[in-house]
């Protein structure tokens, strides 16, 4: 984990642990657990970005190249905003080769076409955040679960 990975998780943490159940019941403490959920979720996309635009770089040029598609495009570094620029290029290139394709009955097609729909299922599934697991609340003696 990345330092500002753990300072967001720990952030999150505190005010979903500590923070909001002290203003239980009011506007600011859903707020609180709510900005803290989000600070979590927020660290652990930071620690993953630059592997997961990597990946979705690679596997959009290579389902380009099974197309017949080159694009040599390079990240001048690799800072997650140049990474997403490469990945945002790449991925407007393969929309449109699936909507060229898509219509196309060959064999060959319609197997391009299924990979580019997985590879467009499995990276929107990579980019949505896990939820965070945080333990159960301690109650009061009396109080119910």
């Amino acid at each position: 984990m990345t330092d500002i990975a753990m300072i967001l998780d720990k952030l999150g943490r505190r005010l979903v642990s500590d923070v909001a159940p002290q203003l239980e019941g009011t506007y600011a403490g859903g707020q609180a657990g709510m900005v803290g959920l989000m600070a979590v979720m927020a660290g652990e996309a930071w620690d993953g970005a630059a592997d997961r635009l990597v990946r979705e770089i690679d596997g959009a040029r290579a389902l380009l190249k099974a197309g017949g598609v080159e694009d040599d495009t390079r990240a001048e570094s690799l800072a997650i905003s140049e990474l997403t620029q490469v990945r945002d290029r790449l991925m407007g290139q393969l929309v449109a080769l699936q909507a060229q394709i898509e219509t196309d009955t060959s064999e060959t097609a319609r197997a391009l076409n299924a990979r580019i729909w997985g590879f467009f299922l499995a990276s929107a599934h990579e980019r949505m955040p896990s939820p965070p697991d945080f333990p159960e609340p301690d109650t009061e003696a009396g109080d119910p679960a």
